[in-house]
């Protein structure tokens, strides 16, 4: 989130078009810095730097720095003033367009590393770019809205718990990290929001035998998220299972069908992913 701007166009400002919420003060963006820990051999990705509140800091902790402005003014005086910093350089681009495995590939030997203030609207698109990329990062921090941090940081069991939660988990150790005030930033949002830290160095153990089939199976079951896991696989879903399969299933899976997608751990997709994947290699 970013600070206020002052353009015009069509009754909105620039800020309102992009989402913008600025955060306000160094206290915040220090733990957020912090939270990324030692950054002498990294190189950081920051996305939306807006007018540097993080900015100045990874410049002065980082071996290298990129930060993505997808605003115009901002990239160009962000450029300015780190024009002397051969360390540090400024991109204009939209983030959901930049090729972040590749960067991540090219900045080596230095470590790869993520940090952002996401906007609410490019939030869920970003995610799932930062999962696409996850064999080439180390840690991403980042600031989203309380809301989304909680979904995709939550156990298995809750409410906020769904498709986001499990593909984070199954890649990542997902981490919330604190709770940031709609106060810290101006204008003011209208919700709060939570710095959160996946770290792709630490997933957990457990691995699909056959990944296309895992990530179609959490797909399919949170689209269908109130149904029990067995009526949408028997009726929703590629592998037209009968009810006789669906016994046998739940028995080599050790997955009890009847629950909800929400019910079910990351283990628990991943054993019913490899049964499913053998059942249809069968079929």
């Amino acid at each position: 989130m970013k600070e206020r701007g002052t353009i015009q166009g069509r009754g909105r400002s620039r800020t309102q078009r992009l989402g913008q919420h600025f955060l306000a003060g160094r206290g915040i963006a220090g733990r957020i810095v912090d939270s990324l820990g030692e950054l002498a051999g990294c190189h950081v990705l920051e996305i939306g730097p807006g007018r540097g509140a993080l900015t100045g800091l990874l410049a002065e902790r980082a071996a290298r720095l990129s930060a993505l402005e997808l605003d115009s003014r901002l990239a160009a005086a962000a450029a300015a003033g780190f024009e002397s910093n051969e360390r540090v350089e400024i991109v204009h681009i939209d983030a959901l367009h930049f090729d972040i495995a590749a960067w991540a590939r090219s900045v080596a030997p230095l470590l790869p590393v993520v940090v952002g203030n996401i906007p609410y609207s490019i939030t869920n698109d970003l995610l799932h770019k930062l999962i696409a990329a996850h064999r080439e990062l180390g840690a991403v921090v980042l600031m989203l809205q309380q809301e989304v941090a909680r979904k995709v940081t939550a156990p298995a069991g809750g409410k906020p718990y769904g498709m986001i939660s499990v593909l984070c988990a199954y890649h990542a150790r997902a981490e919330y990290l604190f709770t940031v005030g709609r106060g810290n930033f101006v204008p003011p949002p209208k919700v709060d929001s939570a710095v959160i830290r996946l770290d792709f160095n630490s997933p957990p153990r457990s691995k699909a035998a056959d990944y296309t089939v895992f990530d179609y199976l959490v797909r399919c079951l949170f689209d269908q998220r109130r149904k029990q896991v067995q009526k949408v696989l028997r009726k929703g879903s590629r592998f037209s299972i009968d009810a006789d399969d669906i016994d046998r299933i739940a028995r080599r899976s050790g997955v009890r069908l009847t629950r909800r997608p929400e019910e079910l751990a990351v283990d628990d997709f991943v054993r019913l992913a490899d049964v499913l994947a053998t059942w249809e290699s069968k079929a």
